[in-house]
């Protein structure tokens, strides 16, 4: 090669190197001016993604969920990895308990952001909305495993595991915590009584004693773990040893005495609590109502009267004490026999009425003062207590059904029957009372000597859905008093008598008083002549079941005077009750 091709050739090849180099710097150059736009395009796309989710958020404030999630979708689609904005649709699903989308949405907001605590608790909320306990389960396990402080949720992860059997494992993750609040801890402590691990139960129970030494709720707690775990001598202890109370605890070592049958120490605990000027009066009503309830058949009644007549000297104008007054005697009177029982009706009657003038706006008061009244015939004080409760409460229909009770009794059938109208405008669909005043206007019929009134009344008021045991017993006093007057032996006249009468014997066998008595009345308006003895005897033993112990009584002496009844026919007279 001549010296002019090579010095040729050496100029072409840093020709080429030169354009290379050229190339090179301005390929590296668009490179960086490239990746520059791309930073600021995506910094500008993230922008706009958090203004778009929070445009979504303004609309989820005012629960226009729709736009909410239209900017919600613009967002995502701004910003695909927007896992904020997938989990704020998945809120607003549980807002519109739309759970299957709802699930959607969190399961994305998850997988792009997986060690987020508050989207296992949400994604939990919506599979307990779908009712799938399971599948929150599922869910707290996952945060307990990929998230690092979890154990704010701890409860609400127990409460869930219990549901679907995983006592255990909600058990271990509380013991993998080096410190528990007290809710955790009490939570523990229900979840080991449960797995019956009771000394660990107890373990922890003693240690939060001494961490919170003045939470009454913490002793009766430790009190109650004894106890359940058989416990009871050292559960009594604790108790005695304790300074002062709370009801709970009371009751509880109330309860324990019982259980121990250690009645003396039960009524002197009472009478402690009763002196004990840290007792409060909801501690005492508690007591007395325990008390009473637990010795249902012989109650001890010259203690519970006397610790009601402590509690109403302590608690003079309390509506609390006095209440639970007209409740005590009320029970007392229904326990007992004359003449302690004349003695309580008397003293329940003056307790309600000290209760109207106490709580003079309650409607809940002026309701029981009525009932009481009507329930014990007290026909003229109920005509002027009515009168006032109705001047206070005007739009309530059975104040109106018992000032109308009232004037029936006392002879004003036209004002009685004036009453009733303006009830049955009240009642509406309420088929209870509907039965009830057809019952009353029944007995104003029967008492202006309308019988066929009466009667097509009657017929409609033991045929509604629900029956009003006056309706009952309105059918079974005109009934009874056309026996009087009609008495005659059974004839053989009619097989469909012995067939009627069999099925409600086997309704009153089956303990369907209510059904029983209805079949029988039925019976009684289609065959008024077929009046026997056994017949009224079956008509006084379903009155007594439905509680009309004195219309009981006076079937079964009218069926003795008939014939054809039982053997007990005597004694049940006597009685004045089924033995």
């Amino acid at each position: 090669m001549s010296l002019r091709e090579q010095i040729v050739k050496q100029i072409n090849k840093l020709l080429f190197l030169a354009l290379i180099w050229i190339l090179s710097a301005f390929s590296l150059k668009a490179w960086q001016v490239e990746s520059t736009l791309k930073k600021e395009t995506s910094k500008y796309d993230q922008a706009n993604a958090e203004y778009l989710l929070i445009e979504a958020q303004k609309y989820f404030l005012l629960e226009d969920y729709e736009r909410a999630i239209a900017f919600l979708d613009k967002s995502i689609d701004v910003d695909e990895k927007n896992h904020a904005a997938w989990f704020k649709k998945a809120e607003i699903y549980l807002a519109k308990n739309d759970t299957k989308k709802g699930v959607e949405a969190i399961q994305k907001a998850i997988a792009l952001s997986s060690n987020n605590k508050y989207y296992y608790v949400l994604a939990a909320e919506l599979e307990k909305a779908n009712r799938n306990p399971e599948g929150a389960a599922r869910y707290y396990e996952l945060m307990a495993t990929y998230t690092p402080d979890y154990q704010v949720y701890l409860v609400e992860l127990a409460n869930v595991f219990q549901a679907v059997g995983k006592t255990r494992e909600a058990i271990e993750l509380f013991r993998k915590q080096e410190s528990l609040t007290l809710d955790q801890s009490m939570k523990l402590v229900e979840m080991l009584m449960q797995s019956s691990k009771e000394k660990e139960a107890i373990t922890l129970m003693e240690q939060l004693v001494i961490d919170y030494p003045l939470d009454m709720d913490i002793k009766y707690q430790y009190a109650n773990v004894l106890s359940s775990s058989g416990q009871q001598t050292e559960a009594i202890q604790f108790l005695e040893n304790q300074t002062s109370m709370n009801a709970a605890m009371r009751l509880l070592l109330s309860d324990l005495y019982a259980s121990q049958g250690q009645s003396d120490a039960k009524f002197q605990l009472l009478t402690r609590s009763f002196n004990d000027p840290n007792a409060s009066l909801s501690d005492k009503v508690l007591l007395l109502g325990q008390l009473l309830l637990e010795n249902s058949s012989q109650p001890p009644v010259g203690l519970i009267d006397s610790l009601q007549t402590v509690l109403e000297n302590q608690y003079p104008n309390e509506p609390l004490a006095i209440e639970n007054g007209a409740y005590v005697y009320t029970k007392l009177a229904e326990q007992t026999s004359d003449p302690q029982r004349a003695l309580f009706r008397t003293k329940s009657i003056e307790k309600y009425q000290r209760l109207k003038d106490l709580k003079p706006g309650d409607f809940k008061v002026w309701d029981k003062v009525l009932t009481h009244a009507y329930e014990n015939e007290n026909w003229k004080q109920l005509n002027i207590d009515a009168e006032e409760a109705l001047s206070l409460f005007p739009n309530q229909a059975i104040f109106y059904i018992y000032l109308a009770s009232a004037k029936i009794e006392l002879n004003e059938l036209d004002e009685a029957s004036d009453l009733l109208g303006q009830a049955t405008r009240m009642t509406r669909a309420n088929t209870l009372l509907k039965s009830q005043i057809l019952a009353k206007q029944a007995q104003i019929a029967f008492l202006n000597g309308q019988t066929e009134t009466a009667d097509s009344l009657l017929k409609e008021a033991v045929s509604l859905e629900e029956v009003h045991p006056d309706a009952l017993k309105q059918n079974g006093e005109i009934l009874l008093s056309r026996v009087e007057k009609n008495a005659a032996p059974v004839s053989e006249k009619s097989a469909e008598l012995k067939k009627v009468k069999e099925s409600a014997e086997k309704l009153y066998a089956n303990g369907q008083y209510n059904q029983a008595l209805i079949t029988l009345l039925h019976y009684i308006h289609t065959f008024e002549d077929l009046n026997d003895g056994a017949t009224l005897e079956l008509f006084g033993d379903t009155y007594f079941q439905i509680k009309l112990n004195a219309l009981a009584v006076k079937y079964w002496k009218m069926a003795k005077e008939l014939g054809g009844g039982s053997e007990k026919l005597d004694q049940k007279i006597a009685s004045g009750q089924i033995n």
